[in-house]
């Protein structure tokens, strides 16, 4: 494949839904954990949550990993690792058989992670890296509705273990169309740098504040949407009355909501719409969408409306914060700017499915409007922080 051209971009792409999957596979089938492996609501929880421990301890190595050896491998021996970890899953008769794959799972795709963007970054400039990282942001809500509708078809059923060879087979295609990437280095053509000066270079890039600020919109953004995301399908078939599978599969469908609004908003920046004033509008409207969907009583039909709006907006928003990210990261640092996004990334996996599920078991909605307040006020100022810092040093990039 030509370097920067769509089909390695979507190739690319193709990493990250599978990523995307393997985080919300499991979701619905916590009856069947519950039944077949005695796993309760906090247990569970943990469970899902497990998954980003590997890449609180593995981001930095892996961003030196993908800077050193080149991100296209770090996607193929992701990919490989997925595959490892589904077949456990089929294998699985024990709780920490379960926990073993999960963590297996989470160093998938804490390589699959860093190295999508880095590559991104690597082989593309311009517009087309605008495009290019605001296409890679709809990979988790792709990823997130087909791992709810995966799990949502085989639930409270004999074929639940069926979600893992339908998964597993994802990582062998992606791990067969990955061969057909360029070869190219995180941080471009050039002498590649030794450990040591890659672990200066990684310094380098954790010390400039604006991406810093970048990185905790970005935790921010996945805090918000992981939080509703894990929550919605369990949330709603209580106050609604649904089964699982009817909730999974509205909040699957509705979650392909964030494709058009990364997409939409990666053509408005390519416009010159400046980034913080995009943001601020969506800001003030995802509070109100995020918190209106998680009010009891509202009619179903209103819910369906209301539902998709909220994950266009929260699709939009990280589009931004992503097309920020090549604006705030020297090119030699790329892999340790998406490492550092991979790290806060998976922080914000591993501590928000029990905190919003927590908050789910009850009927007062509150407390979700605080997060989505919370969450999306804070969020606004980092990025504002983060631009001007940028465009202030860089007016060009403005």
């Amino acid at each position: 494949m030509k370097p920067g051209s769509w089909p390695a971009i979507l190739c690319v792409y193709l990493f990250g839904v599978c990523g995307g999957t393997t985080v919300t596979k499991i979701v619905p089938l916590s009856a069947d954990f519950a039944r077949i492996f005695g796993i309760g609501p906090a247990g569970f929880g943990w469970l899902v949550s497990l998954i980003a421990v590997p890449a609180v301890l593995l981001a930095i190595p892996s961003g030196l990993l993908a800077d050193r050896v080149g991100p296209r491998a770090v996607l193929i021996g992701g990919a490989a690792l997925g595959i490892i970890a589904n077949l456990l899953y089929l294998a699985a008769g024990s709780v920490p058989m379960l926990q073993a794959a999960r963590l297996i799972e989470g160093i998938a795709i804490v390589h699959i992670y860093t190295a999508g963007p880095a590559l991104l970054m690597a082989m593309t400039d311009g517009g087309r890296r605008t495009s290019a990282m605001t296409v890679w942001t709809t990979y988790m809500p792709v990823g997130t509705a087909i791992g709810l509708a995966l799990g949502g078809t085989f639930s409270a059923s004999a074929a639940w273990r069926s979600v893992f060879i339908g998964h597993g087979i994802m990582f062998v295609i992606a791990a067969a169309v990955g061969l057909l990437l360029p070869v190219m280095r995180a941080g471009g053509r050039g002498t590649r740098p030794g450990i040591g000066g890659q672990l200066i270079d990684l310094r380098a890039a954790y010390a400039r504040p604006a991406l810093l600020l970048v990185a905790l919109a970005f935790f921010l953004m996945i805090s918000l949407g992981l939080g509703a995301n894990v929550t919605f399908p369990e949330y709603f078939a209580r106050i609604e009355a649904l089964s699982m599978a009817e909730s999974s599969n509205m909040v699957a469908a509705a979650t392909l909501g964030m494709i058009p609004g990364s997409l939409l908003a990666g053509l408005a920046l390519r416009r010159g719409v400046s980034h913080m004033r995009l943001f601020g509008v969506l800001a003030c409207l995802g509070f109100v969408a995020g918190t209106a969907s998680f009010v009891p009583g509202l009619p179903l039909s209103t819910r369906d409306v209301v539902l998709p709006v909220w994950f266009f907006i929260s699709g939009a928003a990280t589009a931004i914060v992503m097309a920020v990210l090549p604006l705030v990261a020297e090119p030699e640092r790329h892999g340790a700017a998406a490492a550092l996004l991979n790290q806060v990334a998976s922080v914000a996996t591993f501590i928000n499915p029990p905190l919003w599920l927590s908050f789910a078991s009850g009927d007062d909605w509150t407390p979700f409007a605080a997060l989505m307040g919370g969450g999306w006020l804070i969020a606004a100022i980092a990025l504002w922080g983060a631009t001007r810092r940028t465009f202030t040093a860089t007016p060009q990039a403005a």
